[in-house]
């Protein structure tokens, strides 16, 4: 977590099926374990990572958190978030 201002960019491994629905703008959210403190303004910085190979794939994006929810039993497992993101923020933003 690397803190910058007043919000904190977080990297974060991403297997393929899920960076791509993410980079292409049909997957808006993030679930994660709720292990970095995840707060709105976080900048994610998802990196496309091949469990295959055990290796990133070069491929990254940046996403603004904009919701957290965390304790909505049943739907959100203990110790679990979900993680409401913007569009696209461009790397020179960050």
């Amino acid at each position: 977590r690397r803190e910058m201002s007043n919000r904190a960019s977080i990297e974060l491994k991403t297997w393929p099926p899920y960076f791509e629905a993410v980079d292409k703008g049909i997957k808006p959210f993030e679930v994660r374990k709720d292990d970095r403190g995840f707060a709105v303004g976080d900048v994610l910085w998802l990196r496309e990572y091949d469990p295959a190979t055990g290796a990133y794939t070069g491929r990254e994006c940046y996403r603004k958190v904009t919701y957290v929810l965390r304790g909505y039993a049943p739907a959100v497992a203990e110790g679990y978030a979900v993680l409401g993101l913007c569009g696209h923020i461009p790397e020179a933003a960050q």
